[in-house]
Parts: structure tokens; C-alpha cells; sequence
């Protein structure tokens, strides 16, 4: 069953009722020209959204959950590290390893 595309301003209500999420319509069109939104149709002056396309742009926009404030760190600047709890510290010391707790 083919669903019906859908108008910015409905784009924006299914977002708000699926994900909790408000965006506001200047947001959008301002991602229609710079990029980085969900793929869209423009029909002469008509721009219209696919359900699916909304639900795969938010589900690219989801980060991995941080296991600490170091990687919470990379993560917003866009590096993807893992930090595991027993791995060691190199703090430069001769003596010197530490565990992370």
C-alpha cells in the first residue's frame, strides 16, 4: 500500500507524534538547501517527504550511548572511540598504569 507523501508542515507533525521531536519549518527548508536533511521531492514549488525517508534521516542522526565524559567527547566531535573499563592509562610515569573505574 503506497502512502500518500507527505508536506513540510505534515513532515513535522509525524516527527513530533513518532519521536517526540519538534522541528521548526524554517529548520527544514533550511536543511533543503544546505544539506543534511531527509531526501525530498520538489514538484514545481511543492516539496514533499516520504515516511520512510524521515524515519531512516532520524535513525542516522542517532549516536552511540557514551560509556564516559571521554567519549561523550569524541563522540560530539564526530570520532567514534571505545573505551572499555579495564583497558589501561599511560599517564607517563616509569611506575605508571592506572585502571579506569
Amino acid at each position: 500500500m503506497e502512502q500518500t507523501p507527505l508536506t513540510p508542515d505534515q513532515a513535522i507533525r509525524y516527527l513530533k507524534a513518532r519521536y517526540n521531536k519538534s522541528l521548526q519549518r524554517s529548520y527544514l527548508a533550511k536543511l533543503r538547501c544546505t544539506g543534511g536533511g531527509a531526501p525530498f521531492y520538489k514538484i514545481g514549488s511543492t516539496v514533499l517527504y516520504d515516511r520512510i525517508d524521515l524515519d531512516n534521516w532520524v535513525r542516522a542522526k542517532r549516536t552511540p550511548k557514551a560509556h564516559s565524559a571521554t567519549q561523550a567527547q569524541a563522540l560530539q566531535r564526530g570520532l567514534n572511540i571505545k573505551i572499555t573499563e579495564s583497558e589501561p592509562i599511560d599517564l607517563g610515569y616509569d611506575d605508571g598504569w592506572i585502571e579506569m573505574n
